[in-house]
């Protein structure tokens, strides 16, 4: 049999039971959808962190504590909080860096007048700006005085500005940031995020100031700096033996789980999400797969039951000349049309879903979110669709093929 015949033969045959064969790859549509789907939230997730880490600046180092472990990530409130303005001082006089400052974080209620919001505040230092740079629209940033002389001065976020001031300059303004008063100096430009934290909704003051009048601590969450040469492991290296010799640890092996900190860089962060995003992107996409097998496993069963129906139809082909080859590819060519058309519907709604997701997660969520329909998912998708079609569809073609002519003619 021609194989233009044989697919026109297999065609008429689904065609005559549309209802049934649109129930059937309806898992191989759902399985296809999920897996381009979950490969665009894998991906898109992953270039949106590489995003944010990207904004740290590829010269700068940053120390922070840890457990011993050199993966612990970011700061922990059940770490032992052991990096502070000491650490900060012997970096600034080690001469190894051209920039040092230091970064503390706490949310608290900010009251202007009657209005009363909860907000992030950071605590830093003059040189905040030297390592990320930002434009001011109104005032000035920190000074050294206000640092040294804990002074109760905030420069606001864009958006804080505008919700508790609206269009005016609120330089001079007085704030409340939990039951203390502080004077507005200053006001960003707009700055969007960086690292997940909304950098517009925020307040930063003296970190001397939020150490001692607003937590009551004397430890930072870390300490950033901008190296002076330009080889970034021999600086991460430099400042471990500093950090050693601050915080007198014998480590002459240079073990981390002896340190009670942890040097990293923008390299080592975008190393580590590297990592997490295959092992995301791998997690999600073994998740979607178990549709396809069900699917498969659904298309299987009804060309059993397909078999069964034409039994006599089989019997009477074989009977006028139709070989055991011709039976079968008849039956595997209903399977992979099943599968291929299923797949197409998969990959249209798979990519119209994907889209409309990251279209959602831009508009009100994750401004820099990206929007990704991978391409090589609807290749892979295609392939799949034709192999689940090949697989799940041998085992009922070769029953199709070694019915008895005879027998299968008497079947009723």
């Amino acid at each position: 049999m021609r194989y233009q015949d044989l697919f026109a033969t297999a065609s008429e045959s689904l065609l005559r039971t549309k209802s049934r064969s649109l129930l059937t790859i309806l898992g191989i549509v759902i399985g296809i959808a999920a897996v381009i789907l979950m490969l665009s939230i894998g991906q898109g997730a992953e270039r949106y962190i590489l995003s944010e880490v990207a904004d740290l600046g590829a010269d700068l180092v940053f120390v922070e504590p840890a457990s011993g472990d050199p993966t612990s990530g970011p700061p922990s409130p059940f770490i032992e909080q052991t990096v502070n303005l000491d650490d900060l001082e012997a970096m600034r006089d080690s001469g190894f860096f051209t920039a040092v400052s230091s970064t503390l974080y706490t949310s608290v209620p900010v009251t202007f007048e009657e209005s009363t919001e909860f907000l992030q505040i950071m605590g830093t230092d003059e040189l905040y700006l030297e390592l990320f740079p930002a434009e001011l629209r109104y005032g000035s940033f920190l000074s050294p005085s206000d640092i040294e002389s804990f002074a109760n001065v905030a420069v606001l976020g864009s958006e804080v500005a505008e919700d508790l001031f609206g269009d005016r300059d609120p330089v001079g303004e007085r704030i409340k940031i939990k039951t203390q008063a502080f004077r507005v100096v200053g006001v960003f430009e707009q700055q969007g995020s960086r690292f997940f934290q909304n950098l517009d909704k925020q307040i930063t003051i003296p970190v001397t100031t939020m150490q001692r009048d607003i937590l009551g601590v004397d430890y930072v969450n870390y300490i950033s700096a901008k190296i002076a040469g330009s080889d970034i492991e021999e600086a991460k290296e430099e400042l471990r033996f500093l950090m050693r010799d601050t915080h007198d640890i014998d480590n002459p092996d240079g073990d981390p789980a002896l340190d009670d900190f942890f040097v990293s860089s923008q390299t080592d962060a975008t190393e580590t999400i590297g990592v997490i995003g295959s092992v995301l992107t791998i997690l999600l996409s073994s998740i979607a797969a178990i549709s396809l097998l069900v699917g498969g496993i659904g298309i299987m069963n009804i060309m059993l039951v397909s078999v069964t129906e034409r039994t006599r139809e089989i019997g009477l082909r074989k009977a006028v000349g139709a070989t055991e080859k011709e039976i079968q590819q008849q039956f595997l060519v209903e399977s992979i049309l099943l599968t291929l058309f299923g797949g197409l519907i998969g990959v249209v709604i798979g990519s119209v879903v994907s889209w409309l997701v990251g279209w959602v997660l831009v508009r009100f969520f994750l401004p820099n979110w990206a929007i990704v329909v991978p391409i090589d998912a609807i290749f892979l998708a295609a392939a799949v669709s034709t192999i689940v079609g090949l697989a799940f569809g041998i085992y009922p073609a070769r029953r199709a093929a070694r019915l008895n002519p005879i027998e299968a003619l008497r079947y009723e």
